[in-house]
């Protein structure tokens, strides 16, 4: 919401907010940007007020929901605000799916922006050379990632179905937010709801690799393309090669051209984000070849297996996975990009789906992936019903009957140590959480340092 405040003030807006607490870096960004930011939550806060956007993590009891109710002012949400101020007045490309969405966004973005085009954008990632995730662009696209998950507690729909694409990329769909959603076919109902939002002069791109995405197609009225690795696929990859510098692959157009990518890059999960932005930006009118020198310059997306250390003997890995199927696929690309080398996992049970049972089965079993597995703290367990709650033990015992070193606790000092003390003289180490992990990696990071030095001297 900060970076879209600030978005909002550049093009004349005048801006204020407020929030519990607010506390650098974000407080420093809003005051450099000239933001006004009142603490704590007051109903003097929002008085006068022309528009009050009311943010997904409040609700009835909250001091100023309950004054912008009894005085009357309007207010909306901040998926239906960037609708009204922005989207109206562009051609959005809008990025959906349970995976992938902040890099195939961030891919896309840098494309059209390689291309000349100018793009806006909203990010729920920082990509490597960028200083924010949200500008508003001159141009008339705008690349915008569409989250399934509600808007407000007023507004119970995706916040996706507020932004009416003309591109609707969805790279794949599993069940999540358990929070909000009982079942698949509840989400799957949503993405049905999304498609039919797309005019006949648009497109939806679906992947043509993920079981069960082919049923949209009955609900669309647009073009349809789809893009993966399979047969019968329109914007179909062919991986080449992978090394310790990305990998070499080749991308087959709707036009019939073929051209020969380099990323530095890595995982299938990454050729799959790759190929579904390139098949949005040839729709966009973007060459095959111009498409091919933006992902040759792509540097990636801050906390998407970003390396946080390295020497000569340890490799650091950080990752926003927070789903099994994320959980996994990090995994599979380590261990593809360091053949032979012992993988520890560190996982932190964070987000609304990873800290309920729903998944637990095949979070373990993703988990099964690593060689030695690290399990932090149910994130804010109390909240948490006892038997709907994630059975962290039981996670453990099942990595330890399939015969991985595993070791559960909150205490993430205690992990960290266990993590340098495991990885012997080469290793592997990937943490993965939605959050901070209680800070882990600088912990680890320090440790490893340490004990480099230590060699040394």
């Amino acid at each position: 919401m900060a970076q879209v405040a600030a978005g909002l003030k550049d093009i004349g807006h005048q801006i204020r907010g407020s929030d519990q607490g607010v506390y650098p870096p974000m407080s420093d960004f809003l005051g450099s940007r000239g933001i006004k930011i009142l603490t704590p939550f007051h109903e003097a806060n929002i008085n006068p007020a022309d528009t009050v956007v009311i943010g997904n993590a409040l609700s009835r009891g909250n001091p100023e929901v309950e004054a912008v109710l009894e005085k009357r002012f309007p207010y909306l949400s901040l998926p239906e605000l960037i609708r009204i101020e922005i989207l109206t007045k562009k051609l959005p490309a809008v990025i959906t799916g349970t995976h992938g969405k902040t890099t195939t966004s961030a891919i896309l973005t840098h494309i059209f922006e390689h291309a000349g085009l100018q793009p806006g954008y909203m990010i729920g990632g920082l990509p490597v050379g960028k200083e924010t995730g949200f500008a508003t662009g001159s141009g008339k696209w705008f690349v915008i990632e569409g989250d399934e998950y509600d808007c407000a507690f007023f507004d119970k729909r995706p916040k996706f179905l507020h932004y009416r694409p003309h591109i609707a990329v969805v790279n794949n769909v599993e069940f999540d937010h358990a929070d909000i959603y009982s079942s698949y076919d509840e989400i799957v109902l949503q993405f049905q709801r999304l498609v039919k939002l797309v005019p006949q002069s648009g497109c939806l791109i679906l992947n043509g690799d993920w079981t069960g995405l082919d049923t949209l197609r009955k609900d669309a009225l647009c073009n349809v393309v789809t893009f993966g690795r399979g047969t019968n696929i329109d914007v179909q990859s062919e991986l080449i090669k992978v090394s310790s510098k990305g990998m070499e692959f080749a991308l087959n157009y709707t036009s019939g051209d073929r051209e020969i990518c380099t990323t530095s890059l890595w995982g299938e999960h990454q050729l799959a984000n790759i190929t579904g932005a390139a098949a949005a930006a040839e729709f966009a009118g973007i060459s095959p070849a111009m498409i091919g020198e933006a992902i040759s310059s792509f540097k990636g997306v801050q906390r998407r297996l970003e390396l946080k250390y390295r020497d000569d003997k340890f490799w650091l890995y950080d990752d926003f996975a927070h789903h099994p199927t994320a959980v996994a696929a990090a995994l599979r690309s380590v261990k593809s990009r360091h053949p032979g080398l012992p993988v520890i996992a560190a996982f932190e049970p964070r987000s609304n789906t990873m800290t309920r049972r729903v998944l637990q089965n095949e979070i373990a079993a993703a988990l099964e992936l690593a060689d030695f597995v690290a399990i932090g703290g149910v994130h804010r367990s109390e909240i948490i019903p006892e038997n709907d709650r994630l059975d962290v033990e039981n996670v453990a015992d099942h990595l330890i009957n399939a015969g991985k070193t595993t070791i559960y606790s909150s205490d993430v000092n205690q992990l960290a140590d266990w993590i340098v003390e495991k990885s012997a003289d080469e290793a592997v180490i990937v943490t993965m959480s939605s959050g901070s992990f209680q800070g882990i990696v600088p912990l680890i990071r320090n440790r490893l340092e340490k004990l480099r030095n230590s060699v040394v001297h």
